[in-house]
C-alpha cells in the first residue's frame, strides 16, 4: 500500500507601490485661472493622499491615477506631495504650483497736475504689483515714464501747451491693470 501526501505552499511576491508623473507637473498659473490637469500613474496603491495644494485646487485618486486639478484662489508657491496608500512600500511624489497675483497699480505720489510750459512737472509715482513693465501713452512732448523695480516714474518737461490725459497699462505678469491723469 503506497500512500502520496502533497503540500503546496503558494508564495505571491507583490511589487512595490510607484507612482509617475504623467501630465501637467509643476506649473505657474495667474490667480482664479484654471491649473492644466496634473495626474500621476500609480501601480500597487490602493489609495492615496494629496497634502499641500493652494485653496481651490483638489487630489483624487482612481483606477490607479491621482488627479490634480481646479482653480486656485490664493497666491503663492505651494509644494505639495501625493502620498501612495495601501499596497507595499512608501511611494511619494512633490510638485509645485506658483500662483501669481493680479496686477495692481497705486499712486504714490503726483498725480494731476497744472504747469506752465517750458516748467518741470512734479514726477508722478506709482507702485505696481506683478507687472514686468510699462506702456505709456497721452504724455505731452518732453514729458516721459519709466518702469523699474515695481515703480512707474513720469517726469519732465512739457514743450507743448495743452490738457493732456495720460494712461499708464502695466504690461506682463497676470490681467490688466492701468490708470490715467492729467497734466494741463
Amino acid at each position: 500500500t503506497c500512500t502520496v501526501y502533497s503540500n503546496y505552499v503558494t508564495v505571491t511576491a507583490v511589487p512595490n507601490n510607484t507612482i509617475t508623473l504623467s501630465a501637467g507637473g509643476t506649473q505657474t498659473k495667474c490667480i482664479n485661472t484654471a491649473l492644466t490637469t496634473t495626474t500621476y500613474a500609480t501601480t500597487g496603491a490602493t489609495g492615496a493622499s494629496v497634502a499641500g495644494l493652494p485653496t481651490g485646487i483638489t487630489g483624487s485618486w482612481a483606477s490607479n491615477t491621482v488627479t490634480i486639478s481646479g482653480t486656485p484662489s490664493v497666491t503663492g508657491t505651494f509644494v505639495y506631495t501625493v502620498t501612495l496608500a495601501g499596497g507595499c512600500g512608501t511611494s511619494t511624489a512633490n510638485g509645485t504650483i506658483t500662483v501669481l497675483p493680479n496686477n495692481t497699480v497705486t499712486l504714490v505720489s503726483g498725480g494731476n497736475q497744472t504747469k506752465c510750459i517750458n516748467t518741470a512737472i512734479t514726477p508722478v509715482t506709482y507702485s505696481t504689483t506683478g507687472a514686468t513693465g510699462a506702456t505709456y501713452s497721452g504724455l505731452p512732448s518732453g514729458v516721459s515714464g519709466t518702469f523699474a523695480s515695481n515703480t512707474v516714474t513720469i517726469s519732465g518737461t512739457p514743450t507743448v501747451a495743452g490738457t493732456f490725459t495720460f494712461t499708464v497699462t502695466l504690461t506682463g505678469g497676470c490681467g490688466t491693470a492701468s490708470t490715467t491723469a492729467s497734466i494741463t
